[in-house]
């Protein structure tokens, strides 16, 4: 491999292990190839949406709307020519070209970034299922092509990327709204078990809130039981960090059950310790 393609798979390799570490414990047991096709397209998700979410705050708003743009634009010329100066983008170019994913994947999740920039609220689940398709089944669909897949395993794959993508949003509420005026959550949700923006905004986790968390985890576990049946689907040689990455996301809301659903009082992660016992417990099913 030459030196500035191995130059640009540590670069996104640094930026997996900094930034998605129950996806990095995960990706160690991928073989070395397909762990490397994953460190580059983790990097093209992290990259833009760094920009979106934790922008320079020396610029404008249109100013991060247009380094969006521009970075969309290298990126179309990257996927055309198989090169780029960026190593996000040159590593990225290289593994669609392998995999032969789709180039809409990339324009749907780029699509949902630029979204972040103008949308910060959402009506219905379905609403909020748009853009999810965008932010992260497509993740799953990408992935999909990197490891291998028989026929009928592609929804199973959007179903896996929308569990996890609520799973976030569940974890970051708090953040979500603070740092960037967002309230992912469905209106309709919220208003039905009656919470309000003021429950959000004064970190008030009463009755109702909890019944609104167990609601959506009962939701989003759903969500992970039905991506389950896609995993046989999957090439042998990936099924195994597949399970695991979705293992360690699950967690996360069990932690969450754990603080009792007050995400308020800090940001329910998993330690080292039981990212190992979950591992533990992997491999004897294995």
């Amino acid at each position: 491999m030459e030196e500035r393609l191995i130059r640009a798979y540590d670069h996104v390799k640094s930026l997996t292990k900094q930034y998605g570490t129950s996806y990095y414990f995960a990706t160690r047991f991928f073989p070395k190839k397909m762990r490397l096709a994953t460190y580059a397209l983790y990097g093209f998700f992290r990259v833009p949406d760094e920009y979106v979410d934790n922008p320079d705050q020396s610029l404008s708003h249109q100013e991060v709307i247009q380094k969006l743009e521009d970075w969309h634009e290298k990126w179309r010329q990257a996927h055309q020519t198989g090169d780029s100066d960026d190593p996000v983008l040159l590593v990225t170019a290289k593994t669609f070209q392998e995999y032969d994913i789709p180039y809409q994947y990339g324009e749907d999740f780029l699509a949902a970034m630029k979204q972040d920039l103008s949308k910060e609220r959402y009506e219905t689940y379905a609403e909020l299922q748009g853009y999810m398709y965008g932010s992260a089944s497509v993740v799953g669909l990408m992935m999909s092509h990197v490891i291998g897949f028989e026929d009928g395993a592609l929804p199973y794959a959007e179903k896996l990327g929308e569990a996890m993508q609520m799973t976030n949003f569940l974890r970051d509420i708090r953040e979500d709204y603070e740092d960037r005026n967002r309230i992912y959550m469905p209106a309709e949700d919220l208003a039905k078990l009656g919470v309000t923006e003021d429950h959000i905004r004064n970190h008030i986790c009463d009755d109702k809130f909890i019944e609104f968390m167990k609601f959506e985890i009962q939701r989003t576990r759903a969500l992970y039981r039905e991506a389950d049946q896609g995993i046989p689907m999957l090439t042998p040689r990936g099924r195994f960090a597949v399970r695991m990455a979705s293992r360690l996301y699950e967690a996360i809301l069990t932690k969450i059950e754990e603080q009792n659903y007050n995400i308020f009082i800090g940001r329910a992660r998993t330690t080292k310790r039981e990212k190992m016992k979950i591992l533990a417990s992997e491999l004897v099913k294995k």
